[in-house]
């Protein structure tokens, strides 16, 4: 993950912390020392703060590993200072695999505090004594944000969980892409009240407003691109004219192909076969690196979902979305046929509306 800290692995799913998260905790530890706190009561809050992201994590880890039951893996879980994501390589389609999904992240944050629960509910401590974070209210703290945590996921607001749960409810009646824009307009109807919210109190909340409006909107987009390439397969759409690098290749001639045509991602072969794909970043990085006398090999990804000609162009569509690789070549009995790229499908959906506003 660029820009990103590699902290650990579980069950196969790497956790990732963006470099923007320290300034989260920069911020409490400016804060602390603004308002006069001692260092062990600042390293109280960043304590806090640390086991809050923990249970986080956990929440996001409830996704993965029910998304798993269900075939979905998950590339990777990734601390923001809004939260946490889970990077799925595809969202469950089916109503009940999505509401189990779903839930699962928020039922932990329940199970945390049901575990917390006999520790605290003896606990009597005035407003006053929870004004700081500190050794006597630390796991009352803990057990009331993770509750918070849960109800506050639970909010009918897609994408977050509860608006996830909203449209697996909606699917069941209205089928998934009428579901999902009824669920996307009530997120982004939402996001604008966190917004406003925020601009009053709490600015994380126009953080979370922005998140919820733009992934309302991008999620929606893609489910509807979906239902509609729903009757396509690969071979419908994929590229048959198109440049194939060598390992041994020049990356300077390679930047003479990138200026004289439309093509900015190529795939690499070696005689028979596949070894990776270069991008035109990966050519600016290797140039910048290696020089023009750099190989492609150098430079090249070595990673290639490979797809197969028959394959339905929706599921495809849905998988390059979430690929970081642009270009993937398309098979057929084992030899390369063809490509498909993102640009490519857009492409074709572009001729295909216009196609079909012409016959109305």
């Amino acid at each position: 993950m660029k820009g990103s800290l590699f902290i650990g692995r579980y069950s196969g799913i790497g956790v990732f912390i963006h470099w923007t998260f320290s300034l989260l905790i920069l911020y409490f530890i400016i804060s602390g020392i603004y308002r006069g706190l001692s260092s062990t009561q600042i390293s109280w809050t960043v304590l806090f703060v640390l086991s809050v992201f923990m249970c986080v994590v956990l929440h996001e880890f409830g996704h993965a590993l029910s998304a798993r039951k269900y075939g979905i893996k998950t590339k990777h879980i990734t601390l923001l200072p809004i939260g946490g994501v889970a990077q799925l390589e595809s969202l469950p389609e089916k109503p009940a695999h999505e509401l189990v999904v779903a839930l699962a992240g928020p039922m932990v944050n329940f199970i945390i505090a049901a575990l917390l629960f006999p520790f605290v509910m003896n606990q009597e401590m005035a407003p006053e004594s929870l004004a700081e974070i500190h050794a006597g209210n630390f796991l009352v703290y803990l057990f009331t944000i993770n509750i918070v945590l849960a109800i506050f996921n639970l909010i009918p607001a897609f994408p977050m969980d509860g608006g996830r749960v909203l449209r697996a409810l909606l699917s069941f009646s209205f089928g998934r892409p009428r579901a999902t824009a009824i669920a996307a307009r009530l997120g982004q109807f939402l996001a604008f009240g966190f917004v406003l919210l925020g601009l009053f109190s709490n600015p994380f909340l126009v953080l979370i407003g922005i998140f919820i409006f733009l992934g309302a909107q991008s999620e929606n987009q893609m489910v509807q691109t979906q239902h509609m390439l729903r009757d396509y397969k690969v071979s419908d759409v994929m590229m048959r004219d198109f440049t194939i690098l060598s390992p041994e290749q020049q990356l300077g001639h390679v930047a003479g192909l990138l200026l004289n045509s439309q093509q900015t991602d190529f795939i690499v072969k070696d005689n028979d076969k596949l070894c990776g794909m270069l991008s035109r970043d990966h050519l600016i990085q290797g140039i910048a690196q290696y020089g023009t006398e750099g190989k492609v090999e150098d430079a090249m990804s070595k990673e290639l979902k490979m797809l197969h000609h028959d394959a339905r162009l929706s599921e495809v569509y849905a998988a390059i979305r979430m690929s970081g690789n642009g270009l993937h070549p398309v098979m057929k009995s084992g030899e390369l046929i063809g490509v498909v790229d993102a640009q490519n499908i857009a492409e074709f959906m572009l001729i295909k509306s216009s196609l079909e506003q012409a016959e109305a």
